[in-house]
């Protein structure tokens, strides 16, 4: 892991999540960030959405889903709360498409945030590490997989540009 560098949103998560006392993956609870971050959590029967209302941050979580799925759609609709603005009702499928994907990586850190990685043993086998990360972090798996493709891309980039230098 000495080779992985976070990039500059997975610092920005690291550190928001250190500067509210959020230090270890138990306290990546949905509730738990809603009230550090001043969020109004609420269950909603027509889907999942984020929202501002003046100065008021709002996350709807629809309310049959299941708890892993749960908690990715929090930090996606967190995503959207803290990287964009606008109605993407009313937004280019280009535009809102540009966002979605911003939103996916989002998800990625904030789930699975850089400073908590050490929680993890990388000296396993994909599959197990994987797993812990499932585990430890309370998300699908499918969360984890991606997340361990960004850090093995990222590792790989590191090492090819280390080699060319």
């Amino acid at each position: 892991m000495y080779l992985y560098k976070p990039c500059d949103l997975e610092k920005r998560i690291s550190e928001a999540y250190q500067q509210n006392g959020i230090i270890y993956p138990s306290q990546l609870d949905e509730e738990y960030i809603a009230r550090k971050f001043d969020i109004l959590l609420v269950e909603s029967k027509f889907g999942s959405f984020a929202e501002y209302c003046d100065d008021l941050k709002i996350v709807g979580l629809h309310n049959d889903l299941e708890l892993l799925k749960r908690r990715e759609v929090f930090f996606h609709e967190v995503g959207h709360l803290f990287l964009h603005v606008g109605d993407q009702s009313k937004m280019a499928n280009s535009f809102r498409y540009f966002q979605e994907s911003q939103t996916k990586r989002f998800t990625l850190f904030a789930a699975i945030p850089y400073h908590m990685l050490t929680y993890i043993d990388f000296s396993q086998k994909r599959d197990f590490i994987v797993y812990e990360m499932q585990e430890t972090f309370r998300v699908p798996a499918e969360i984890c997989e991606r997340r361990m493709d960004y850090i093995e891309n990222k590792m790989l980039s590191a090492k090819l540009a280390s080699i060319c230098s």
